[in-house]
């Protein structure tokens, strides 16, 4: 009897320190903060467009990041292309206006997560035929 009340003892005791442990999880997407990423539209030609910006929230010096395309009308964002940032976390990415029969596309920039930062997107840009 002395020996089951001993043995139930030591387990009590393992499982008590053990549970901090098991409650201690990596860093969960709620504890993660967003990255800010600032965007403008430039237009140095008639019919040449560029989406310029940086990524504001901590550094991003030649890293990866995607530009989303959504044509005028749709609500699914795709993928129109990945690029790198420079040494200063800085963009700068030629883009297309509508296609034929389109009046409108819309453009962002999404910085994928990490251990520290969430997934994240930058303010849409639009380009409208006029």
């Amino acid at each position: 009897m002395r020996m089951n009340r001993l043995v139930a003892t030591l387990i009590a005791l393992v499982v008590t320190a053990a549970t901090p442990l098991a409650l201690a999880a990596p860093a969960t997407a709620a504890d993660k903060v967003k990255r800010e990423i600032s965007v403008q539209g430039k237009e140095p030609k008639p019919n040449k467009f560029f989406i310029v910006g940086e990524v504001v929230t901590g550094s991003y010096p030649t890293s990866k990041l995607v530009m989303m395309k959504r044509p005028g009308g749709s609500k699914k964002w795709t993928t129109y292309s990945t690029f790198k940032t420079d040494a200063k976390s800085k963009f700068r990415v030629r883009v297309v206006g509508p296609g034929r029969g389109s009046q409108k596309v819309c453009y962002k920039v999404k910085a994928p997560s990490s251990a520290k930062y969430k997934t994240s997107f930058s303010r849409s840009l639009c380009i409208v035929k006029l």
